[in-house]
């Protein structure tokens, strides 16, 4: 990228970006916890875009932060293992556990639910003790708790 013009560059780059992932700049924005104004500036160039919402951008896009800087094809950022709590039966929290298209999570006296697995699964990692429903073998929806969090499928 030329320096002269280097906003305007990396500011094409990000819109050339989130039209391949198919993104609005409002969505993109979103993702970003960015004001739609300023993901519009960034793309026109007249942001001075700050090495952490650089960062944001990358993981907005799914992308890793040198493709932001290239025009070759975009490398999938690498995936983080996702841990997630696993009850005494070796089951576990997964994306398929919705009832009635719902995540229903807590103690029984204080459950919450989620409509989005990744919520979900944070307000699991921010209880005390992980406790969410699932069919027990009998199709019967019941109140699991975890005894350990490991990697999903392991």
């Amino acid at each position: 990228m030329k320096k002269s013009n280097l906003r305007q560059q990396f500011g094409q780059r990000i819109k050339e970006l989130r039209a391949i992932a198919k993104l609005s700049q409002e969505d993109l924005a979103d993702r970003c916890g960015f004001a739609r104004s300023y993901m519009s500036r960034i793309e026109r160039g007249g942001a001075n875009t700050s090495l952490d919402a650089i960062q944001k951008l990358a993981d907005g896009l799914g992308v890793v932060v040198a493709d932001l800087f290239t025009t070759s094809t975009p490398q999938p950022a690498p995936r983080q293992e996702l841990f997630v709590p696993y009850a005494a039966d070796n089951t576990c929290f997964h994306s398929g556990l919705k009832n009635a298209g719902k995540y229903t999570v807590g103690k029984k006296e204080d459950e919450a639910t989620f409509e989005d697995f990744e919520d979900a699964l944070e307000y699991l990692r921010q209880m005390g003790h992980a406790m969410w429903r699932r069919p027990n073998p009998s199709g019967k929806w019941s109140i699991v708790a975890a005894v350990r969090w490991a990697p999903l499928g392991k």
